[in-house]
């Protein structure tokens, strides 16, 4: 007897959360690049071929869990005026729609050294959110310069790591909400810095 459409969306469904969810407790608990496939089939209870029947690796995981913050801060991008300049319509998107915890410190083990993005799976993850970034950015612009859209999406990104490699190491004496604001305002401040040519604001 087959399962009805709607349940077995459902079920599928509930088995892609689950495979977030145990993605993001690893992650919290001993660092993404600490954690296999197989350790987050074990912990959402599943084998490693219901895994990859759902995402191609933790990359894709990490992306699904993020999905709808990104796109809260995409939709306020593109809400900006059209004439804004591009740094000035991402600080603005920014301030409406500020990078949360669920970023920030929710795929992280707070308490270990700060992991590279330039190797493994952070390295993966950075390229994903870096692409993201592009096409968010090239839908904004709406013209052909490839070089255009990705020299800002290279410099935002760059900002965003300068920042997180300075803040990481400040979480230990901060609460969650403190740590989350004080992100924020530091890559505002980046922000401003680029726009402004890092002359003084």
């Amino acid at each position: 007897m087959s399962i009805p459409v709607g349940r077995r969306e459902q079920r599928k469904a509930r088995t892609r959360d689950a495979l977030v969810a145990a993605a993001r407790q690893l992650g919290q608990e001993r660092g993404l690049e600490h954690v296999t496939a197989e350790d987050i089939a074990d912990r959402a209870g599943v084998s490693r071929r219901t895994f990859f029947n759902y995402f191609a690796g933790i990359e894709g995981v990490v992306a699904a869990g993020l999905s709808a913050p990104l796109q809260r801060i995409a939709a306020a991008l593109q809400g900006r005026p059209a004439a804004e300049d591009p740094l000035t319509a991402i600080a603005a998107a920014l301030r409406e729609q500020p990078i949360g915890a669920e970023i920030l410190l929710g795929w992280v083990d707070v308490t270990a050294p700060a992991p590279s993005a330039r190797q493994g799976v952070h390295l993966r993850i950075w390229q994903h959110h870096e692409q993201w970034l592009v096409e968010v950015l090239r839908e904004r612009l709406g013209d052909g310069d490839d070089l255009r859209v990705r020299s800002l999406a290279a410099a935002v990104m760059a900002l965003f790591e300068l920042v997180q490699h300075e803040w990481l190491p400040k979480l230990a004496g901060l609460d969650p909400e403190s740590a989350v604001a004080t992100f924020n305002a530091e890559l505002l401040r980046a922000l401003e810095h680029a726009r402004c040519g890092w002359r003084e604001p």
